[in-house]
């Protein structure tokens, strides 16, 4: 089993963390946050679903100005970073990234 820890150190404004295996999904986290300000959420998956293989696929909204994500995935001791590519003032969803993930 791999060892998994998901880390999200900004959220501007809101964003949405699944699991997904063909048979479903389930939310790991859901953040909202503004202003630039600080976000600290980790999220160890193996704690909450059973083993398996999953896609992790994190959704960025934003509600107005610049937007901000970032979330870093570390599996077995290597840490992958994932962030946006800030937009000056699109509203709506504005990030997608979909991962494999084990659990």
């Amino acid at each position: 089993m791999a060892t998994t820890q998901i880390h999200v150190t900004k959220c501007d404004n809101e964003l949405i963390l699944l699991a997904s295996q063909p048979q479903g999904s389930s939310e790991l986290i859901h953040v909202k946050a503004g202003y630039n300000a600080p976000v600290d959420a980790t999220i160890v998956p193996q704690y909450i679903l059973n083993g398996g293989q999953y896609t992790l696929t994190m959704i960025g909204i934003n509600w107005g100005n610049p937007s901000a994500f970032e979330v870093r995935v570390t599996t077995d001791g290597k840490e992958t970073l994932y962030p946006n590519k800030p937009l000056p003032s699109d509203v709506g969803v504005v990030w997608t990234q979909s991962i494999p993930m084990t659990v």
